[in-house]
C-alpha cells in the first residue's frame, strides 16, 4: 500500500495523463499495448523515485526514458547523477571545491550503499506497482538502467575531473524476469523476496 496520499494522487494524475496520451497515439498506430503500459510504468517510477520516502537515495532522479526490445524485454533508462549531500548550506556550485567534496564523500563504501539503496527502492516499487508493468513475454525481463555521474550545473561547462571520479561514474542495471513479476502478485512476495530476485549488472 502507498502510505503517502499526496504521492498517490500525483502518481495517478500522471498515469491518467499518460494513458490519455498513449490511447491517442495507439489510435494513430504509434503505440502497442506493451509500449503503452511501459510508458505508464516509466511515469510512475519517475514520480515514485523522486518522492521516495525510504533511506535517502544518493542520486538525484532527473529524467527517464523507455524502450522495448523483442526477446530482451522492457527497459526504463534513468538519468540519476550523484547527489551533492554535503549539508554545508551553500547554494552556489564551485567546480574545484565541490569536486574535492565529492571525492571525500563518495568513497567505495558510499558508492556500494548508493547501489543498494537504488535496488531497495526498486524492490519497493515492484512490490507496490507490479500490476502497472507491461506484459512482456515470459522469457523476457523488466530492466531498470541507471546512468550515474557527477551533476553538470552549467551545460556549457564540463564538470571538473579528479582521479577518484571514475569510481562514482558508472552505469548499473537492475533486472527482474517476467516470471518473477508474475509471482509478485500471485504469491504476494515480500519486498525482501523481490529484492532477492533482482539481478544486478554494472559497467
Amino acid at each position: 500500500m502507498v502510505k503517502n496520499s499526496n504521492y498517490l494522487l500525483t502518481a495517478f494524475a500522471l498515469v491518467f495523463l499518460t494513458i490519455n496520451t498513449s490511447q491517442a497515439q495507439m489510435k494513430n498506430g504509434k503505440f502497442s499495448p506493451v509500449e503503452r503500459d511501459l510508458e505508464i510504468s516509466r511515469v510512475t517510477l519517475e514520480n515514485f523515485l523522486k518522492k521516495w520516502e525510504g533511506a535517502p537515495l544518493l542520486n538525484r532522479i532527473q529524467k527517464t526514458e523507455s524502450s522495448y526490445t523483442e526477446g530482451q524485454g522492457a527497459t526504463i533508462f534513468i538519468e540519476a547523477p550523484n547527489a551533492r549531500i554535503f549539508l554545508d548550506g551553500r547554494m552556489n556550485w564551485s567546480r574545484e571545491l565541490d569536486t574535492d567534496l565529492m571525492d571525500t564523500f563518495y568513497d567505495n563504501e558510499i558508492v556500494a550503499l548508493q547501489q543498494q539503496r537504488l535496488k531497495s527502492s526498486l524492490a519497493h516499487f515492484l512490490h507496490q506497482f507490479s500490476s502497472y508493468l507491461p506484459g512482456v513475454k515470459v522469457n523476457e525481463s523488466i530492466i531498470f538502467h541507471f546512468n550515474i555521474h557527477d551533476p553538470i550545473i552549467n551545460q556549457e561547462e564540463d564538470p571538473a575531473t579528479s582521479p577518484k571520479q571514475p569510481e562514482r561514474t558508472y552505469q548499473i542495471s537492475f533486472s527482474i524476469a517476467q516470471a518473477d513479476v508474475l509471482n509478485i502478485e500471485s504469491n504476494k512476495l515480500s519486498v525482501e523476496q523481490i529484492e532477492n530476485r533482482i539481478k544486478t549488472s554494472k559497467k
